[in-house]
């Protein structure tokens, strides 16, 4: 029962940062309101479940309230990585998906070292050509 549980348990809190970061630019290309709603939805299946495991839907509801206290206002890179993965699934698409994600994060960190927040926030919004050269050579 425990294992189960603590599963559970990783699960709100996985459809709540989701939820969360969906307010914020990851759910990009759907509604967001059906996005979020979405995960709300399957938050509240998880409840049920977990009403059945633990025997009753005040002590579920207590540990889904610990669960999203527990849950930090700013995504980490790990939580956000572990949000991907619930989101997108076992795969290995997912997991290249990932592996290139983490590369990117320690480009970045290279390049902040190296030039600082600033500079580095220049270079990875460089645009891809020069407005004024589109359209040329296509």
């Amino acid at each position: 029962m425990r294992s189960e549980v603590a599963r559970m348990r990783q699960q709100v809190a996985a459809e709540y940062l989701s939820a969360k970061l969906g307010l914020s630019g990851l759910a990009y290309g759907t509604s967001r309101h059906r996005f979020i709603t979405a995960r709300m939805e399957q938050m509240g299946e998880t409840l049920e479940s977990l009403s059945q495991v633990v025997g009753s839907k005040d002590e579920a509801m207590q540990i889904i309230a610990e669960t999203l206290q527990e849950v930090p206002e700013k995504a980490t890179r790990h939580e956000i990585v572990s949000v991907l993965q619930h989101e997108l699934g076992e795969s290995e698409a997912t997991q290249h998906l990932l592996d290139y994600i983490k590369e990117m994060w320690e480009t970045i960190d290279l390049l902040r070292e190296r030039f600082g927040p600033e500079a580095t926030h220049k270079i990875i919004e460089a645009p891809t050509c020069h407005p004024s050269t589109e359209g040329i050579g296509s």
